[in-house]
Formats: C-alpha cells, structure tokens, sequence
C-alpha cells in the first residue's frame, strides 16, 4: 500500500511538472510589438509607394514590394497582363503582433480592368476577439475560360484596401506572380466537381474521412507517434521553414504568429493538427479564439482556418485540405477547394491569443502532426516554366524559393533534438522514474490526424 501511495505522488508530480505554470501579474511570455516575432519582408522586397488614384498607380512586375497603409485607407498600382497567363497579386497586412484590433479591420485587394470592371478580389479580415497577426489574401485574373472580358491583354489596376476605420497604419507586402498558361490543344477543363467540404472529426477509434478525393484511395493516412522534431517557425511567408510528413514541436509565445511551409504536390492534400497543452487556470478562464490554425496557398491565397477556444485544457486544432487539382480554380470563390489550384510551398500558420498570457508565463510547447498524403501527379501541360514562376514543388524540399524562382538560402528543417528547457527535463526525468517502476508494455503509442471545418470566407 505504501508502494502505492508513493507511486501515484510521483504519477501526481511527473504530471504537475508538465502543466504550463501560472502567469503572475502581466503576461510575460506575451509577444511584444515590434519585437523578433514582427513580420519580417522579403530581402528583395522594393519599397513603393501606391497612389491615392487609378491613374498614377506604380507600375508593378513580378515580383515582391512593401509599402504602408492606414486606417480606411485606400492605394492603386499597376500591372501589365498578357492574354495567356493566369495573374496573382496578393497583399500581407502585418500589424504588430497582438496588438488590439477590431473585427472590421482587415484588407482587401483587387484587380480592375481600365474602365474600373472588377476581374477578381480578395478579402482577409480580423475576427471578433482577435488579435494583431499577418493578414493575406490574393486577386486573381484568370486568362482562359475570360470571366467577363477580363482575359484579354493591357493594362489593369490593382486596388489594396484598409476595411477598417481605426487603429494605428501598418506596413503591407505585395507580391505580384504570373502562373503560365496551358500549351496550345490542351483539354481546357471547363467545370469544377461539386462542392468540397471538410468532413467533420472522426471518433477516436476511427480512421480519418476520406473527405472529397478525386482518388478515393488517397485518404490520409495516421501520423504514427515519435519523438517530435524541433523547429522553429518564421515570423511570416518569407522565413517560414520548411515541415514535411511527421511531428513537429515548436514553442509560442501567447501573442504570436508562426508560419511554416508544407510542399503538396499535385494530387496530394494535406492535413495537419496542433496540440496545445494544460495550463493552470483559474476556473472561469476563458480566452476566445484562443489558438488559430490557418493555410494559404503558394500565391498567398486564403485556403482556410480553424479557430478553437481555450480554457487551460488540452487543445487539438486540426484542418484538412482537398487535393491539389488544376480544375479547382473553376469552382466558387466560397469553396475551400478553389485555393487548392497549385502545386508548391503551402504555408501553414499557428497562432496563440495574447489572453492565454494570463495564465502561463513562458513559451508554450505546440505539437504539430502534419500528413501529406496521396500519389503525386503529373503537372498541367504548361507553356512555360510554372515551378521557376512559384508554382510547383522543388527538389529539395527544404529549400525556400525566392522571387521569381531565383534560389536563396536554404533554410533546414531542425533533427530531431533533445529538451532544452528546465521544466522539460523536470517533466522528463519525472515521466522516466515513473516508467522505470512500471511493467513495459509492447503498445507504441499512435496518433490519428484529424479533419476539421474550415471557416468560410467573411
């Protein structure tokens, strides 16, 4: 009996070493404005500066620019398109991290012809609870089916918007890609296949959904349990490192946005969990929205997000995605599955609210379980170099792809490593007396991904 009683304290301590401590006072571990984890832009990024009207817009090429916009504000460029590429301008609007913001406040951007008719927008805006974090959608020009006279060559105008009317102006990033056409003769598709909805959750026991697939075979598969491997995310699109098939583990501050990038080839889909651990809370605590999931594609387009509250109890924040496919440009913009159009880098962003500051006081550990599941297939009959243009999965999957194709550093996914901090060695030295006292049991442990709703667009 007293062996007992002393083996469910050490159990009642091993576990209490791995409970996030109480935050005292301010949040310390909170992410400050303009500290490391602001948004950091391209290093080839041009500075321009857009016009209060159409027909002094810069003049835009492909390729990445920072600029400035302020509460309600409103800014025009240009571009020149031809008549055969598909056209992406996107726009980042990077606030300071956590900093107060209204659910009105967001951006927008659109592509007009000259005569001012709209071709394509996109709008990404803040939710009710939210906080500062990078916000990015993308306008699209489609050259072939030509959606209302919007596929022909010349000149148009790209219009970025501040839907909010107060706060303080924060800087933007625009980047401007062009997706080549498909060769001469190719079989145009001319529809999309319903209407692709996330399944909801399946129970423990069960496999994950298989979803909308064109290849029914391609369901996802379970991420098998193992020693995390450690990573640590970028601050936006630009250093946001590279995450394949497996677990990962990072440390977030409440507050904070990071960003990793997922290459999906055509055919595949991707999906992805992140656990957040138990926390001392005092009952009652509540902090909405408290951990957020979100993907954008590889032009920066909104894919979707998933949103969870916390109240200091364990937290799985999962999402899933269609597979990647050509035809998906044709379905609605509501659809999740339109954004799943291209093959390439696909960034996966995990957030904390800064409330859940109030109840630890150091970083916390997240989890990622990320699958990418089903058989490459073969790229579009392109007529023209789409994977230099950013459009396609390169080589060496750890590589960051810079502007226009051009190489950069390459940025490495982190081996597998050990603790590093005090309360994790504590947590892990308590976990091993305890197992150590225990029979072995031959049943490795075994995680199952699981498939969440995505938010439609607001």
């Amino acid at each position: 009996m007293r062996y007992r009683r002393r083996h469910r304290t050490a159990l009642a301590t091993a576990a209490a070493l791995c409970v996030l401590p109480l935050g005292q006072g301010r949040p310390a571990g909170a992410a400050e404005a303009g500290g490391s984890s602001a948004y950091r832009p391209a290093a080839s990024a041009k500075e321009v500066s857009g016009s209060a009207s159409a027909a002094q817009g810069p003049l835009l090429r492909p390729g990445t620019y920072t600029d400035t916009i302020g509460p309600g504000g409103k800014k025009f460029y240009a571009v020149d398109l031809d008549a055969r590429s598909d056209a992406y301008v996107s726009v980042v609007g990077a606030p300071a991290p956590g900093a107060a913001v209204g659910p009105e406040d967001g951006i927008r951007v659109a592509l007009r012809r000259e005569d001012g008719q709209e071709c394509g927008f996109g709008e990404a805006k803040f939710r009710d609870a939210d906080s500062g974090r990078p916000l990015a959608d993308y306008a699209v020009r489609r050259a072939r089916p030509d959606p209302g006279g919007c596929g022909h060559a010349g000149r148009y105008h790209v219009v970025v918007e501040r839907t909010g009317q107060a706060g303080d102006t924060y800087p933007t990033e625009i980047k401007y890609m062009t997706e080549p056409g498909l060769k001469e003769g190719t079989l145009a598709v001319t529809s999309g296949t319903g209407k692709w909805n996330p399944a909801p959750s399946p129970a423990p026991s069960q496999g994950p959904p298989s979803a909308w697939s064109q290849d029914p075979s391609s369901a996802s598969s379970p991420v098998t349990g193992r020693s995390p491997g450690r990573v640590t995310g970028g601050t936006g699109f630009n250093d946001a490192p590279a995450v394949g098939n497996g677990v990962w583990k990072d440390d977030l501050l409440p507050g904070q946005t990071r960003f990793y990038r997922i290459p999906v080839s055509w055919g595949q889909r991707l999906s992805v969990v992140a656990d957040v651990p138990k926390a001392f809370a005092p009952p009652g605590f509540h902090a909405p929205g408290g951990v957020r999931v979100g993907l954008n594609n590889p032009a920066r387009g909104y894919v979707g997000e998933s949103v969870e509250d916390y109240r200091g109890m364990p937290k799985s924040v999962s999402l899933s995605t269609a597979p990647v496919a050509y035809e998906n440009r044709l379905r609605g913009r509501s659809d999740p599955a339109n954004a799943m159009r291209v093959a390439g880098w696909y960034y996966l962003q995990v957030g904390l609210h800064p409330k859940v500051g109030e109840v630890v006081s150091h970083p916390v550990p997240v989890v990622l379980r990320v699958t990418v599941d089903g058989t490459p297939r073969a790229a579009p009959a392109y007529d023209g170099d789409a994977v230099a243009a950013g459009f396609g999965v390169t080589a060496d999957p750890e590589a960051v792809a810079g502007d226009s194709g051009a190489g950069r550093d390459a940025l490495r996914v982190i081996g597998y490593a050990g603790v590093s901090t005090g309360s994790a060695l504590l947590c892990w030295l308590g976990g091993w007396w305890v197992a150590a006292r225990q029979p072995v049991r031959r049943s490795p442990a075994r995680y199952r991904v699981r498939t969440g709703s995505l938010m439609p667009r607001r």
